[in-house]
């Protein structure tokens, strides 16, 4: 089962969905964003460390090894987690977990650019269709809103962009015959370097990770970032960077359900239809063999 990639897809994009959530819990515990992504991944590093040296697979740090744990750190997770929270915290979990939608598109369009997939006019108008959907649900979330919060509804469509390009970057340098373990290691703990500098400059959420609530909701999601990152590596290798980019599309669905239950966010008409779009999108530029 570990090696199916649709079972790893829905996996990978639920444990996204709840990424986004679990950042909002913690935002209304006292954490701040900077604190919180920073625990998350050097937990989630440690734990994946630990888990791949048990396993009998180490961890290499060459300067090959280390220039991609760096790039996949930045790109694949301190970037987008730090992101992504300020989005949710601001905007909303729905409205946070909706550009991931976006990002089978845009690695679609990358892989083009790099050579690693070939053009075609079907897929070309699923990347119109998919910037028509993000585009509508954008617009949808700031109608009303005060003049301070649309500066967040566009930084969220920075999330996809993110996203599509450590798909692709992953693909591209790949370090022949490293475990999917070793790798997700490697960038956890290369991400938690990244985040470090500015979570020093928030210790005053340190009171809040020490509450029976905060500390709660941090340590599952060094759980699921665990999972998440795991998986994540497991599913590019087993399907390549277009069909593992579909878990935007994935972690969208479950990410506004999750909002909706959790939150009580509303989903206007308008975000239904943009998600329609972006749906139709990923449809015409999935691979047919992807099926």
């Amino acid at each position: 089962m570990l090696n199916s990639p649709v079972f790893l897809l829905v996996n990978v994009g639920l444990a996204l969905a709840m990424t986004v959530n679990l950042s909002k819990l913690a935002g209304l515990a006292g954490v701040p964003a900077p604190l919180f992504a920073f625990v998350l991944t050097f937990g989630a590093g440690l734990a994946l460390a630990a888990a791949s040296l048990a396993r009998g697979a180490r961890i290499p740090v060459d300067r090959r090894h280390l220039a991609y744990y760096a790039v996949t750190g930045f790109v694949s997770v301190a970037a987008p987690n730090y992101l992504g929270f300020e989005v949710a915290r601001h905007a909303g979990a729905a409205y946070a977990s909706v550009p991931y939608a976006l990002s089978p598109l845009i690695t679609y369009a990358l892989a083009v650019m790099v050579g690693l997939d070939s053009p075609a006019w079907r897929r070309a108008g699923g990347v119109v269709l998919g910037l028509a959907g993000t585009t509508a649900i954008a617009l949808s979330k700031m109608l009303g809103v005060n003049a301070a919060a649309p500066i967040w509804y566009v930084a969220a469509l920075g999330l996809p962009l993110l996203v599509a390009t450590g798909n692709v970057y992953r693909t591209l340098y790949w370090p022949a015959g490293t475990a999917p373990l070793a790798l997700a290691a490697g960038m956890s703990l290369a991400a938690a370097v990244w985040l470090a500098p500015v979570a020093l400059t928030r210790t005053d959420g340190l009171a809040a990770l020490a509450t029976p609530f905060g500390g709660g909701v941090m340590a599952l999601q060094v759980l699921v970032s665990v999972l998440m990152n795991w998986l994540y590596f497991r599913l590019q290798q087993a399907a390549g960077p277009v069909y593992l980019s579909q878990i935007g599309y994935v972690a969208a669905g479950f990410g506004v359900a999750l909002a909706l239950v959790l939150f009580g966010e509303p989903v206007t008409p308008i975000m239904l239809a943009g998600m329609a779009l972006v749906v139709a999108g990923v449809i015409l530029v999935t691979p047919r063999r992807s099926a």
